[in-house]
């Protein structure tokens, strides 16, 4: 493959991944997700900006596509800054950090969730979130020192 055809092709991926980001947001800002549950109110009535953001699609939806631009950005900094001295270390380091931290966060979050619903109070699950992150740093730890990575 030339260098003209994989300039190309970077164009085309990059002018569809745009046009799939705008037609995700104008999809989701339409506001077609108004509806009332068995009489309940469809308005905030009273609830904080982060609690309406957190039910909010369009919120989610940008979180992720920053989430997902990030990643891609330090993969290529990654995979093509041997050109750009230092460029590479620092996509690496960041796809590590953020790999962990968004893996940890999941493990939090389930774990916060599941104790919530077997009838746990927020921070008899917040504690089980945190010893599941513990459990696992430490196993992490233990690996590093058998040398498995």
């Amino acid at each position: 493959m030339s260098v003209d055809m994989a300039q190309e092709s970077l164009v085309v991926s990059f002018a569809l991944g745009v046009a799939l980001i705008a037609a995700v947001v104008a999809l989701t800002g339409r506001g077609w997700r108004q509806y009332s549950v068995a009489g309940g109110s469809t308005t905030g009535g009273g609830r904080s900006v982060v609690s309406r953001g957190a039910d909010s699609p369009m919120v989610w939806t940008v979180a992720f596509l920053v989430a997902a631009l990030a990643f891609g950005g330090a993969t290529v900094l990654f995979v093509g800054g041997a050109e750009v001295s230092g460029m590479a270390g620092l996509g690496g380091g960041f796809l590590l950090a953020a790999t962990i931290l968004v893996f940890s966060s999941y493990v939090f979050y389930g774990t916060f969730v599941s104790a919530r619903n077997r009838g746990l109070k927020n921070a008899q699950a917040a504690l089980l979130g945190a010893w599941a992150i513990g459990s696992l740093f430490v196993l992490a730890v233990a690996l590093k020192l058998f040398g498995a990575f």
